[in-house]
């Protein structure tokens, strides 16, 4: 520990949370973690969770057909309960995010909230009606939801900021990676010992609870033991003033909205939902009706953009790690550029002739699409406090759900005077607002990263 007489310098600070000014001083991953003493079994358990967390959604996906012809409901119905789950995966973090202010076990609740869908996903296949059906999508809802709101957070703690954006990058392939294996392992389940429905929730809840075992081997990190924690021992300062005496739910909000970085990230995130959802809707309807591809040629696509974007998740991480050593300001040009390159390879593909022109363009706006939001995750809890890190993600993730129904009106809006091509090219506008709007963090996340250091230490650096 410093002599606290000599305060710590700001250079020194700003290294310790991982901006030492240099972009080539970046050593390689696992050099990184064996310096620190951690490795990637977390950051394994983490991923693995995230991986067998959508599996009850994407066996709904493959099969609503088979599930609605055995319940007999209609598609209405079916579609009804699939929202029910998604009410509740909006909500769940807002919930879980206040619960952790009186019960402060991160890793604890990850698992709960595994099992807990996990029991949903299995139980699933038992199902007799409509009714039990939307009950357990609710459970499943609300505990999924819990993902996105305690995995990020989880790996700050558990990762010092050398090594974040490469292990967030690694587990952000766990989406792609489960949209390339589900599919393929419900198709085999189907066609080799031809189970129903039914057999495939239980099968697949059954390997869900494996999954969740593995994870109890999960401990919980510190709360800011690479940034804030570390700062104030280097300090000699001891925990930040008012660490202890946590606010309120909505007071914590408020908090997070008051740092510059996070309000401008907010509108850039609202960009990206307003680009991704639609993005979604368009593609499916231009491949079969422009290009005509069949259902089959269509989740061959799928697997293939997201083996793309497995791959450019793995090389883009180490890149946005050496631009954020390097500086705030490089590191959200870098994110910013990804965003509009993403926007202009969904329109590109809007204009060229052939479908083998096209596919490549979308493939490619889709992995810009999937390493900008671990990359924005970074920079933006990077500045807010450990402890409020949690209600930074909630809020975020209902900012890129509001920028979704953005995106959804624009849509219609050009669906309603323009072909499916034109829709494509509308949605570049809000992408090219949010990516300039993500470039000007280079002028406030600097400030903000300060900000923290004096509240971790408790006075000014020189």
């Amino acid at each position: 520990m410093n002599d606290p007489s000599t305060p710590l310098s700001r250079e020194d600070a700003r290294a310790v949370l991982g901006v030492t000014g240099r972009a080539n001083d970046t050593a390689p991953l696992l050099r990184t973690l064996r310096e620190h003493g951690t490795g990637l079994t977390f950051m394994a358990g983490l991923t693995l969770l995230a991986v067998v967390d959508g599996f009850q959604t994407q066996v709904f996906t493959v099969l609503t057909p088979e599930i609605s012809a055995d319940l007999g409901v209609d598609l209405g119905t079916i579609s009804g309960v699939i929202g029910v789950q998604g009410v509740a995966a909006g909500l769940a973090p807002f919930a879980i995010a206040a619960m952790l202010r009186r019960y402060p076990h991160r890793v604890r609740l990850a698992l709960a909230t595994g099992f807990a869908w996990s029991a949903t996903t299995l139980f699933t296949g038992m199902v007799h009606g409509p009714g039990s059906l939307a009950a357990l999508m609710l459970v499943n809802g609300a505990t999924t939801g819990a993902v996105a709101l305690l995995h990020p957070p989880l790996l700050m703690d558990a990762y010092p900021p050398g090594a974040r954006m490469r292990i967030m990058s690694l587990y952000s392939s766990a989406t792609p990676l489960a949209g390339i294996l589900v599919p393929l392992f419900i198709a085999g389940l189907v066609t080799w010992p031809g189970l129903d429905w039914r057999g495939v929730f239980v099968v697949l809840g059954a390997i869900s609870v494996l999954a969740c075992l593995y994870a109890t081997r999960l401990r919980e990190p510190a709360l800011g033991r690479w940034d804030v924690a570390e700062l104030s021992s280097r300090a000699g300062t001891g925990p930040p003033t008012g660490h202890g005496d946590l606010p309120g739910f909505f007071a914590t909000v408020r908090r997070v909205m008051r740092i510059r970085s996070v309000r401008r990230m907010s509108l850039g995130f609202t960009a990206i939902g307003a680009l991704a959802v639609p993005y979604g809707v368009v593609l499916s309807s231009l491949l079969d009706e422009e290009w005509g591809l069949s259902a089959g040629q269509r989740g061959l696509f799928s697997s293939a953009a997201a083996a793309v974007s497995i791959l450019a998740l793995a090389l883009f991480g180490g890149r946005a790690e050496a631009a954020y050593r390097a500086g705030p300001g490089r590191f959200m040009m870098l994110c910013g550029g990804a965003l509009a390159l993403a926007a202009s390879a969904f329109a590109a593909s809007a204009l060229v002739p052939g479908v083998w022109f096209a596919l490549p363009l979308l493939a490619l706006g889709q992995a810009l699409l999937a390493v900008i939001g671990p990359s924005l995750f970074i920079g933006g809890l990077s500045v807010v406090r450990p402890e409020d890190r949690a209600h930074a993600m909630a809020t975020l993730g209902l900012i890129v759900a509001f920028g979704g129904l953005i995106g959804a009106g624009l849509l219609a809006l050009a669906t309603a005077f323009l072909d499916l091509r034109g829709a494509l090219l509308l949605l570049l506008l809000p992408a090219v607002g949010g990516s300039l709007l993500i470039g000007t963090l280079r002028t406030t996340l600097m400030g903000d990263l300060d900000a923290l250091i004096d509240h971790a230490i408790g006075v000014n650096p020189k």
